[in-house]
């Protein structure tokens, strides 16, 4: 016995089944991501002042009031599709729909933000226009490099402002300048390969911190598994010697308390006749049938079970008198005699023990006890084995 995704991928593809690792990687990115999205509402809400300031400063001003009404609904619309996705990131639920909710939120962001660009009359105050311009293009690179952990999505803003963009100036009227189509490419080319660096450093830092928390828990778990044979039997998982002698230094329980010393019967014979991996399969049947016993009488933790060595054992038991100790002593012995069905390949099996059983004082040192249970096994042994015996 030994000791002892989901399934829809986001917009950077990595919300399928693949190894936990990636998985908890990409995920952490975007988490730190959303997060760093959700900051971002200040320099947000300056960018939309700013913009207003030079809205009101145009001739149009009512038709570009509108295109800003645009781009504050879809501003309101991406946040609430960035907030849905990161509850779900976090939950870590199926994320197919927020990752299209935020696609299509971020298609929206850029033709309203390419919409800003609209060509103004030819009396419109040069500052206006270059700052509504300047503000814009800061937007998208913000955003761009903000949601950088999201490519697909970011891309989408891209396109959408590109083609916008694009279209305002092949067919607004007061354009003719193609070579415009190109400066818009090239700018937005370099926003784009500037977000994929910042991508590339927001994974980098999610495996590190992905690595150091599996590294943390790892230790974690050496520790605790450490701690665990420190006190264990690796075999049975029962309380080993070391484990009995700190518990009763420290037992301040008041309850009365007995010792069962348990010895199993000719087990020698047993890993000579049949080997010593069958030998190891009474030891773990005898200390399950233990532990079973222990539970069985009250409350988890009252009373303890050890494994001293060998096929030997010891039962602390705490809060009955000597009659019903005994009476539960010989329902023990009994169920260990009944082992022998676990054992179908090798019928002729014979599994039984020798209890010895003894009150232990309050003042009295546990060798003394110990001394007393182990004598009254001994005896039991000498009377004809499978059988209890309490000490005089």
């Amino acid at each position: 016995m030994q000791i002892g995704q989901q399934s829809d991928d986001d917009s950077v593809g990595v919300f399928s089944r693949v190894p936990v690792d990636s998985y908890e990687i990409e995920r952490e990115a975007v988490i730190a991501m959303l997060e760093r999205e959700r900051r971002s509402l200040p320099s947000s809400l300056i960018a939309m002042v700013l913009m207003a300031v030079g809205v009101a400063m145009l001739p149009n001003v009512a038709f570009m009031a509108g295109l800003l009404a645009l781009r504050l609904a879809s501003f309101l619309f991406t946040r609430t599709a960035a907030a849905m996705l990161e509850r779900r990131v976090r939950a870590r639920n199926p994320l197919k729909n927020s990752r299209r909710i935020l696609l299509f939120a971020m298609m929206l962001t850029g033709v309203t933000l390419a919409l800003l660009l609209w060509p103004q009359p030819a009396d419109s105050p040069l500052g206006a226009v270059r700052m509504i311009q300047l503000v814009v293009v800061v937007a998208v690179t913000l955003i761009s490099v903000t949601l950088a952990a999201l490519p697909r999505s970011v891309d989408a803003m891209l396109v959408s402002f590109w083609a916008t963009a694009c279209a305002l100036i092949l067919f607004h009227p007061a354009n003719g300048n193609l070579a415009m189509i190109g400066v818009v490419t090239l700018v937005l080319l370099g926003i784009r390969l500037y977000s994929s660096s910042a991508g590339l450093h927001m994974r980098s830092a999610a495996q590190i911190l992905v690595e150091n928390r599996q590294l943390s828990e790892d230790l974690a778990d050496a520790l605790a598994h450490a701690e665990f044979l420190s006190w264990r039997d690796p075999l049975t998982g029962l309380f080993n010697r070391r484990k009995l002698f700190e518990e009763t230094r420290l037992d301040g329980s008041g309850l009365s308390r007995h010792l069962l010393t348990i010895d199993l019967d000719r087990f020698k014979a047993i890993n000579d006749t049949y080997g010593h991996a069958v030998g190891d399969r009474v030891l773990i049947a005898t200390a399950d049938a233990i532990r079973h016993w222990c539970r069985a009488l009250g409350e988890e933790g009252t009373h303890q079970c050890f494994r001293l060595g060998g096929e030997e054992f010891l039962i602390l038991a705490r809060g009955f008198d000597d009659a019903e100790m005994i009476d539960a002593a010989e329902q023990l012995r009994k169920r260990i005699a009944e082992l022998g069905h676990l054992f179908p390949d090798h019928p002729e099996i014979a599994i039984s023990a020798s209890i010895g059983l003894t009150g232990w004082r309050f003042g009295e040192g546990l060798d003394d006890a110990l001394q007393r249970s182990d004598g009254a096994c001994y005896e039991a042994k000498d009377r004809g084995r499978n059988r209890v015996r309490r000490a005089a």
